[in-house]
């Protein structure tokens, strides 16, 4: 058909191209137009059948399903609190003085950039005298004092003022507090001068010294939710001891001196110069002056503070930060639920959901906690909370966050309970010990599909998880629904799905749960 109407419509253009008479030519021009018009409902009917949508493939319909689906979740006894929706970005600015030096933060408003170059606070474009009076306002909502540390002498002296002995001292606490970083393993939050920080959420750590208060770092570190319940900051359980070693690590820079008052205004007799009072009395008079500066400004008189609260209400840092005293165009609540078990407590001391996604809430850096009940050990779990192993070893690591036994049990009895899928046959292989029949084919069929190119027993990859423990760690029932299908509780997984048989699936669930520690 559209081989015809080609030719039709190629023999009409050429007669009309054609020297004949205006009736002729007509007759040819009325043919070509109902060649046209017949042609184009063709193409259309054909057009609309055409456009009927194909048959969906399953497997987007499953993948579909799994992403924007409605996800069988266990009913937690608790909302749990997502600390990546907090109701203000920035920081409370309750005790920020006592917090900063000074210097520092005057140099911080005038330019947040120049400080950190990937700085979110906006530049103000605020005078000296400007960031004066909001220092000011401030400074008078701060509490009174900071409690304060006994710390020895020597440590509060510059690195050359030090004797070789308190040199000694300070660099044995020194050279403890970077262990304690390490085992902590602080920096996969923290960068430290642009290297680490992983998960993006904790500040630069390179030039702490520069800028926090010794006291106020201890206090912080100790407990982080007490000055800022907002915090991603988890809380440590660092002995008394530790904390201090750990505050020296933190603090040994020294390189930043507050600038001094310039002593060039002084004369020889230590009077101050008068110049530029003289010029300012050849013009209009200081009190002169400043009544024509505070005419032009659009802030009003008042005390200094009172100045300062009007700048920080005129440039809305409100938006970002709690500041005590300054009325909101939108009040938030801050209210503070108290946790109603063990677990929740936990879970909001040491901010699991920073890192950790709970069903659909928290961060993406770990892996998802909503089945890992139907996934994990409960021996595994609590040992794993308790003193965290490196299962990826380029991938994922998880702070040392000091638990007691207690609270390691506290959050593997939950985690047991609750956070699980009855799509994940746990029955299966439940009392089952691994047969050598099995284990054998297992292994020639781990060798066979090449897993070791990722993972790792005794040698291998080291871009999956190490298997060298495995059957210590996963459910026989998850191995065997996880072979049949890595993508099921994972649709992003870089694991092939090698449509394994059930026979095949059984011997590598057999050989992967003979792998565990020998006792």
């Amino acid at each position: 058909m559209k081989f015809l109407l080609n030719k039709i419509i190629r023999n009409l253009i050429a007669g009309v191209t054609k020297k004949m008479n205006s009736k002729i030519r007509m007759k040819y021009i009325s043919s070509f137009v109902i060649a046209c018009v017949v042609s184009g409902y063709i193409l259309v009917s054909e057009r609309v059948v055409l456009a009927e949508p194909p048959t969906p493939d399953p497997l987007f319909l499953e993948l579909e399903a799994i992403y924007r689906g409605d996800k069988d979740y266990k009913e937690l006894p608790f909302v749990p609190e997502d600390p990546h929706k907090r109701s203000k970005n920035g920081p409370t600015l309750k005790n920020v003085t006592l917090k900063a030096n000074k210097e520092w933060l005057k140099k911080w408003i005038s330019n947040p950039s120049e400080m950190v170059p990937n700085a979110r606070m906006p530049r103000l474009m605020l005078s000296d005298d400007e960031i004066e009076a909001v220092l000011a306002y401030l400074t008078s909502i701060a509490d009174n004092e900071l409690p304060k540390q006994e710390w020895d002498s020597y440590l509060l002296k510059e690195e050359d003022d030090m004797t070789d002995d308190e040199y000694e001292k300070m660099d044995e606490l020194v050279s403890g507090g970077k262990a304690i970083w390490g085992r902590a393993r602080c920096n996969i939050c923290h960068p430290v001068k642009g290297k680490g920080g992983a998960v993006g959420v904790g500040p630069d750590l390179g030039a702490v010294a520069e800028k926090i208060n010794r006291d106020w770092l201890y206090l912080w570190i100790k407990e982080p939710q007490s000055y800022f319940h907002q915090t991603q900051m988890a809380r440590y359980r660092f002995k008394d001891d530790e904390l201090r070693k750990l505050v020296e690590y933190l603090m040994k820079d020294w390189d930043f001196k507050p600038e001094e008052d310039d002593d060039e205004d002084e004369d020889e007799s230590g009077e101050e110069e008068t110049v530029a009072t003289d010029e300012v009395s050849e013009g209009e008079s200081a009190e002169e002056k400043a009544e024509t500066e505070d005419k032009s400004s659009i802030i009003p008189e008042g005390t200094l503070a009172e100045k300062g609260k009007r700048i920080i209400e005129l440039n809305r840092c409100f938006i970002c930060h709690e500041i005590e005293g300054i009325s909101e165009l939108l009040p938030v609540s801050s209210e503070q639920s108290e946790p109603t078990n063990d677990f929740e407590k936990l879970l909001n001391d040491i901010k699991c959901m920073t890192c950790h996604n709970i069903q659909g809430n928290g961060g993406t850096f770990a892996p998802e906690l909503t089945h890992e009940g139907s996934k994990l050990k409960g021996s595994w779990i609590k040992g794993f909370v308790e003193t965290p192993d490196i299962i990826r070893p380029l991938l994922k690591q998880m702070p040392k966050f000091n638990l007691t036994s207690e609270e390691a049990e506290t959050a593997a009895d939950f985690v047991e309970e609750f956070f699980i899928s009855e799509e994940i046959p746990l029955d299966k292989f439940a009392d089952v010990e691994p047969a050598e029949e099995w284990i054998s084919k297992g292994k020639y069929l781990y060798d066979a599909r090449g897993c070791k190119t990722c993972h790792t027993i005794s040698a291998g990859g080291i871009v999956g998880p190490n298997l060298k423990r495995v059957g210590d760690r996963l459910e026989n029932g998850f191995i065997f629904f996880h072979l049949k299908d890595p993508h099921h509780e994972t649709p992003d997984a870089v694991e092939p799905n090698y449509n394994l048989t059930d026979e095949e699936a059984t011997a590598l669930t057999h050989f992967l749960m003979s792998c565990k520690s020998k006792k």
